[in-house]
């Protein structure tokens, strides 16, 4: 797989958000193993990012996205 960073810092030690060449998100972030309301399944892993990091990079999959994609953003930020 390979990953292109989207938001986060540049040295890589930070919180970001990658997008891989499968179409899929990847982030890197502060592991989170408890907290209410979390329910993790077998090889599942939560991770903390600050909200600055995840407007970012939907802004930069928005920019460079597919319209698919554009739209997929839209949708999903309409119905919060």
């Amino acid at each position: 797989m390979k990953l292109r960073k989207v938001s986060g810092c540049e040295n890589g030690t930070c919180p970001a958000v990658y997008v891989s060449d499968r179409g899929t998100a990847v982030v890197q972030g502060d592991l989170v193993t408890t907290a209410e309301g979390l329910e993790l399944g077998d090889g599942e892993s939560a991770v903390e990012l600050p909200p600055d990091v995840v407007l970012a990079a939907v802004t930069a999959l928005a920019r460079s996205g597919s319209a698919e994609t554009v739209q997929r953003l839209t949708e999903a930020l309409q119905c919060s």
